[in-house]
């Protein structure tokens, strides 16, 4: 059993300058028009896709990630194009700062091509996720794929980061506590929820489609690795 939880922290950026705001929407656009030619192409393989996307001006974070999710796309044989896709990041982009001194504490380097380029926006994150971003800056929590959403509708940007955050190993007085009970259903719900001291702690629900999406990618993700030699 796994020793990490996954859970994605997502924040809004600060009232970008205008100056910052076309450095992202340059970002978005190479990254859309890289992403178009790499599907277009039918690059499947990491190497096809370089070779598309070496000439944009896109930083490495931006391209390495490109690598990895243009082939994933057109191996799932539904490639999606449309203007709401967000530029994905590896998590070497993972660049944060905090500092109790300023209005937003957080502040992300945004990656741009090139060297010395990068600049820094500041985060408006939530607060019920406070503790996940501390864990994170303190090196306790390890960040995944970043994806920079912008939400048109709303005329804002968004961060999603993943992140993988180390279970607690907690000792259960098991005459006082109930374990964990799960109902798989897929049709309805996967639901699940431990007590402790007779109250829910951290329950999970999650619907009949997010569920047989989660298994669907379980077993291709399975299948891809027996077929690599690499399952265990």
């Amino acid at each position: 059993m796994s020793n990490e939880r996954i859970r994605t922290v997502v924040a809004t950026l600060v009232e970008p300058t205008a100056h910052k705001e076309r450095k992202l929407r340059r970002l978005q656009s190479a990254y859309r028009e890289a992403l178009e030619a790499a599907v277009k192409a039918g690059a499947t393989t990491m190497t096809a896709v370089n070779d598309i996307v070496t000439p944009y001006d896109l930083p490495y974070q931006a391209k390495d990630a490109l690598k990895r999710h243009v082939p994933q796309l057109l191996e799932d044989g539904t490639p999606d194009l449309n203007a709401a896709q967000p530029v994905r990041f590896t998590n070497r982009a993972a660049t944060f700062d905090q500092s109790a001194e300023r209005t937003h504490a957080f502040c992300w380097e945004v990656p741009q091509p090139g060297r010395g380029t990068n600049f820094w926006i500041a985060l408006a994150i939530n607060p019920a996720q406070r503790n996940w971003w501390d864990q994170l800056l303190a090196g306790d929590a390890t960040a995944g794929q970043l994806q920079l959403v912008h939400q048109a509708r709303h005329s804002r940007w968004e961060l999603h980061v993943p992140l993988s955050l180390p279970i607690p190993d907690t000792k259960f007085d098991h005459e006082s506590r109930t374990p964990v009970g799960f109902d798989v259903g897929e049709a309805i719900l996967l639901t699940g929820c431990a007590l402790r001291n007779r109250r829910p702690v951290d329950p999970l629900l999650v619907d009949g489609g997010r569920a047989r999406d989660l298994n669907q990618t379980l077993q291709r993700t399975l299948q891809r690795l027996q077929e690599r030699d690499a399952a265990a």
